[in-house]
């Protein structure tokens, strides 16, 4: 699991804004077993961001938190943003070439395409909205322990 320290901005219903620092990682980010959470941020050269996370634990602005990335969730994300999507422009393409009439394979194939990879992007974002276990959860922070993954 991951772990990062952050500071409540602002609370919204049930929710808290939590400042999250991007961080160098845990030190094992490129290593082989390491969490490589690090290298999601790094094309977007972020050095802060700003996460909506369910505040079970009634934290209140200013306050330092922990917020947890349970095992296998980045997998997920990657895998419902790109696999799906990715594997919907394939299936799409082949089922316009297979409908295409002799002369119009390119542009059915194209058309199929883009159809296909919209449609399971779109799934993808549905399913990922209907998911009843937390991805994120507040924790209160352990001053002692600096950000990165706990392996």
């Amino acid at each position: 699991m991951m772990r990062v320290t952050g500071v409540v901005r602002r609370l919204e219903a049930d929710d808290a804004w939590v400042d999250v620092a991007v961080s160098g990682g845990c030190g094992r980010c490129n290593e082989p077993g390491g969490c490589g959470g690090v290298n999601i941020a790094r094309p977007l050269a972020l050095s802060s961001r700003s996460v909506r996370v369910a505040n079970h634990i009634q934290a209140r602005p200013g306050d330092t938190v922990a917020v947890v990335v349970d095992d296998g969730v980045p997998l997920r994300a990657a895998l419902l943003a790109y696999g799906w999507p990715v594997l919907g422009v394939i299936v799409g393409a082949a089922a316009g070439t297979l409908m295409a009439s002799p002369g119009q394979g390119d542009l059915l194939a194209a058309v199929g395409a883009v159809g296909g990879g919209l449609a399971a992007g779109l799934a993808g974002r549905a399913r990922s909205r209907r998911q009843d276990a937390p991805q994120l959860r507040l924790e209160r922070a352990d001053l002692t322990v600096s950000g990165g993954c706990s392996r």
